[in-house]
């Protein structure tokens, strides 16, 4: 367990689960762009999407961690979203071998997958040229569409 270095207790401070994760593609973790970003368990259900102007990196960080009962920092960061975590953590206490996935694609990828969806999503490609209104368009579409079976850990930019 850890929780993260905020000065003031805050619900998003934790104590959390450790993560145990591997960054797939190093150059897209690392590069600094307009993305959207899928978090599915191992149903393959998307739970959440999310989006940021600064790449992925920016949204899921690796936080300092600090253990909760001493106080002192441990030796490794650990990931960290503040909107999914307690989702991810209500799940595995109900099923502890769940596992989630979280894939991410640039605003050029997602015009590149809009087109071959076709309608109504490949309407928003008016903004093809604009990657952070394109990411930015499309998480509020699927938000104004969400379900159990999408994006049901959204919770702003819902009907």
């Amino acid at each position: 367990m850890w929780r993260r270095n905020d000065k003031k207790p805050l619900a998003r401070t934790g104590p959390w689960h450790s993560a145990e994760y591997e960054v797939l593609d190093r150059s897209t973790w690392l590069k600094k762009n307009a993305c959207i970003y899928f978090v599915a368990g191992d149903d393959e259900i998307i739970r959440y999407t999310g989006i940021s102007r600064n790449g992925i990196k920016d949204r899921w960080r690796e936080a300092p961690a600090i253990d909760p009962e001493s106080g002192n920092r441990l030796s490794k960061n650990e990931l960290h979203h503040s909107q999914c975590w307690p989702h991810i953590e209500r799940e595995y206490k109900n099923r502890p071998h769940s596992s989630f996935e979280i894939r991410t694609m640039s605003g050029t990828q997602l015009a590149s997958v809009l087109k071959h969806l076709g309608p109504p999503l490949s309407g928003l490609l008016v903004l093809e040229d604009d990657h952070e209104g394109l990411v930015s368009a499309v998480e509020r579409w699927l938000c104004n569409n969400k379900s159990e079976l999408l994006v049901s850990w959204n919770v702003a930019m819902t009907k």
